[in-house]
């Protein structure tokens, strides 16, 4: 049974993709819940939004999932990257919102070691299993299975603006200037990530929506 499972994860695109979406649903639910827990305890902002985020990220991977079937045609997975590209737009406002709280409005709080330890797995995990899909699929040219790819490479970007945050309170506390410097750079960079990932998505979406019209009028 095992191996029928490790080799249809290998061959089968489709259920790899969709095995992996859920997995991240459930580890980006139990990360939302934590965060969510994190925020009542320490009376932080910061967590309550972080917390909502992982929520969005969360509603856009069952999106996805909703939308893996080879019988779709292609207009319509264009449609689904079309749809992201919005959707990442509408993130990046949260994500924005957020990084304003940190930056301006939220106060270093020290953090208990589990806490930095939770996070940091999180995001070692996730980063790393995102860098790697990603790179695996730079080649190919599906709209859905790249919506899926990008979603998870950009929360992973989120996550390490989280743990640095989080580091940085529990273990530079005395280093204002290094957090001051740090943060502003990090989060600038992730949102700009962010709203080119989208920009490009959208920009993708309308283009091959526009040759595939051509294509049917051309017939």
């Amino acid at each position: 049974m095992l191996t029928q499972i490790l080799q249809k994860l290998k061959n089968d695109e489709e259920f790899r993709t969709k095995t992996f979406l859920c997995f991240s649903l459930i580890f980006n639910l139990g990360y939302s819940v934590f965060l969510f827990v994190v925020s009542i305890l320490y009376s932080s902002n910061w967590f309550l939004v972080m917390s909502v985020y992982y929520g969005l990220l969360s509603t856009a991977r069952v999106y996805i999932f909703t939308q893996i079937s080879p019988k779709r045609s292609m207009r319509a997975k264009i449609v689904t990257m079309l749809v992201c590209g919005f959707f990442l737009l509408i993130i990046n406002l949260v994500v924005s919102a957020m990084m304003f709280i940190l930056i301006f409005g939220n106060r270093a709080v020290k953090h208990h070691e589990i806490t930095v330890i939770t996070l940091a797995t999180y995001t070692f995990v996730s980063l790393t299993m995102a860098i790697i899909s990603s790179v695996r699929h730079l080649k190919q040219n599906n709209h859905v299975y790249s919506c899926a790819k990008l979603v998870s490479l950009i929360s992973a970007t989120v996550s390490l603006v989280t743990l640095t945050n989080t580091m940085l309170a529990t273990f530079g506390e005395e280093q204002l200037t290094l957090r001051s410097v740090i943060l502003p750079l990090l989060c600038g960079a992730v949102s700009i990530f962010i709203i080119t990932s989208a920009i490009l998505m959208v920009r993708k979406a309308i283009l091959n929506l526009r040759n595939l019209k051509n294509e049917k009028a051309g017939q």
